[in-house]
């Protein structure tokens, strides 16, 4: 549908916000990871359609874990909250990746700094990764603090929770302006 709207326009960028989960797989994550790996198809069979018309660009945006309330949100049955394992990239960084990707469309664009490791992993060493992925998300992805099984945002929203941020990782902005307001309240006091 959008393509058609694309080429009636004369050209036109569809980005789509994937995973790097659309081309690894990690237990605990299911539901998400057959969703993410259908979206890169989606994208790869877009990006062919759209191969013949000019202008038209299809792009796949694949973060790797970000700090953002969906470990909070999400249905869990695990008994334990789950957490975005590291490296922790924060959601301006991808929303800056989407708008360059605007503005300069390419396929895909990875954003993560362990993104390439995990897939070399999961493509060259099938056998290590599998071996190591289910202790490592029981150990990086999973706290332990205790959580009931809910069904999270998947049948109904949680009104009042639509924060950008999940908490996972310091907000450097704030921080940065507390630092420089520091000397300020610092002579203030002495003053």
């Amino acid at each position: 549908m959008a393509l058609r709207h694309f080429q009636a326009a004369g050209g036109g960028t569809l980005i789509l916000t994937g995973s790097v989960l659309g081309h690894i797989t990690a237990p605990y994550l299911s539901g998400y990871v057959a969703s993410k790996w259908g979206l890169q198809g989606l994208a790869r069979v877009l990006q062919q359609e759209a191969r013949e018309t000019p202008g038209v660009h299809v792009c796949i945006v694949t973060p790797g874990s970000v700090d953002t309330p969906v470990y909070q949100r999400a249905a869990n049955y695990l008994g334990r909250l789950g957490r975005p394992p590291l490296p922790v990239t924060t959601p301006e960084r991808v929303a800056r990746a989407i708008v360059d990707c605007a503005d300069r469309p390419r396929r895909e664009v990875s954003v993560g700094r362990a993104n390439s490791v995990m897939r070399f992993g999961f493509t060259v060493l099938p056998g290590v990764y599998d071996a190591l992925v289910g202790p490592l998300m029981r150990l990086a992805a999973l706290t332990d603090r205790p959580v009931e099984p809910h069904d999270g945002v998947v049948f109904a929203p949680a009104p009042g929770s639509e924060r950008l941020r999940g908490g996972w990782l310091p907000d450097l902005v704030r921080v940065a302006r507390a630092v420089g307001e520091a000397p300020a309240a610092i002579r203030r006091r002495l003053g």
